[in-house]
């Protein structure tokens, strides 16, 4: 990315602040997990880091996963146009070409996003580095839209596992 990763051993050597500041953003926008995660330090691995926070997002009452999950931007919306994403957000939108979208492809997306965000109360969540393609996110979309609200509170929260672990890799070598 764009500096070095720590070691599992440089991981397990830093402070609560040091962990907290390091990997606040994991979780978009969600600083919490990472200050509930620094408890478990040191970790035996890199999987078990991962693990942590997987467990710490699944172990969420209904209305803090909704919050989490309202801590993501819209696919290609305003906070893209105005530069206003984190930069791990700005990386993943890239990634997946949501930076580079035709007029009428991201008109589309805008108007599903909106469907979406008004059935479930936030918005659409889905590993854009995993999806790579225009096409898979717009399938992906079309597809979950017609979810049952808890079903996709839980599909949102898999996604933003999926997200969680891509960034943890991005910082920490893999053992």
């Amino acid at each position: 990315m764009w500096f070095s990763k720590l070691t599992l051993e440089l991981l397990n050597s830093l402070s609560a602040k040091e962990f907290h500041t390091t990997f606040g953003n994991v979780v978009e926008c969600h600083p919490e997990a990472a200050v509930a995660c620094s408890k478990k330090l040191p970790f035996a691995s890199v999987d078990a880091v991962i693990a942590t926070f997987d467990d710490y997002l699944q172990q969420l009452n209904v209305e803090t996963k909704t919050r989490v999950l309202r801590s993501f931007p819209d696919l290609a919306g305003k906070l893209l146009d105005s530069h206003q994403l984190t930069e791990e957000s700005t990386y993943e939108h890239a990634c997946a070409g949501l930076d580079k979208l035709m007029a009428e492809d991201r008109d589309k997306l805008t108007t599903l996003n909106r469907k979406y965000q008004d059935k479930f109360g936030f918005p659409f969540v889905i590993c854009a580095r995993e999806a790579s393609r225009f096409e898979a996110i717009l399938n992906g979309i079309t597809t979950r839209i017609h979810n049952l609200p808890e079903q996709e509170l839980e599909t949102g929260i898999g996604e933003a596992k999926k997200i969680c672990r891509l960034r943890i890799l991005e910082l920490v070598e893999r053992d």
